[in-house]
């Protein structure tokens, strides 16, 4: 079986927005935790401010150094945002945790194997990452529910949103590699 590599220039659109978006996802998550402090303590510093920190700031690297050769590294903090879902999944009622955790899982495995070249699935990526990034702006964020968020819940939530928005960028932007 002949398997289908992708990379991702950062210097072309789809790999700039992507970038983009996750150091914005991490500037917002750490203006979250330098505006509120005890917020961000009592959450957790290493849940909700080191794991997503980490897993932006490892996806900005990776996708800057490796992204023209190979995106199989991306894995790995593909699998730091994951965790961050998972955990952070553990506030939710017992079966909207597990079907979370399923989820989150079933992305980590949808992207490892398009990414390690397990299966040429990058057409599946962008709907798997586009749609939640809709359902949550359109849905959940502004147009049906209009929550009334605080500030904090805001940065936290955009952050959030950042990051699936660096991810589908990935996806439009990942290429055969010839």
């Amino acid at each position: 079986m002949k398997r289908t590599l992708y990379t991702l220039d950062t210097k072309r659109p789809p790999g700039l927005a992507a970038v983009g978006f996750f150091v914005l996802s991490a500037l917002l998550r750490l203006a979250w935790a330098l505006a509120f402090t005890d917020a961000a303590r009592g959450r957790g510093i290493a849940l909700h401010v080191l794991l997503p920190e980490l897993a932006c700031a490892a996806f900005i690297v990776l996708l800057a150094l490796e992204g023209k050769k190979r995106l199989w590294p991306t894995f790995f903090p593909m699998l730091l945002g994951v965790t961050f879902f998972i955990l952070k999944a553990t506030g939710f009622t017992p079966v909207h945790q597990l079907l979370c955790t399923a989820l989150y899982l079933a992305v980590a495995a949808l992207y490892g194997a398009a990414v390690w070249g397990l299966a040429p699935l990058r057409p599946l990526l962008i709907p798997l990452f586009g749609l939640p990034l809709l359902y949550h702006i359109f849905v959940e964020d502004l147009v049906f529910n209009r929550p009334v968020y605080t500030m904090s819940e805001w940065l936290q939530e955009w952050s959030v949103l950042c990051i699936m928005a660096g991810l589908l960028c990935v996806s439009l932007g990942m290429k055969r590699k010839s």
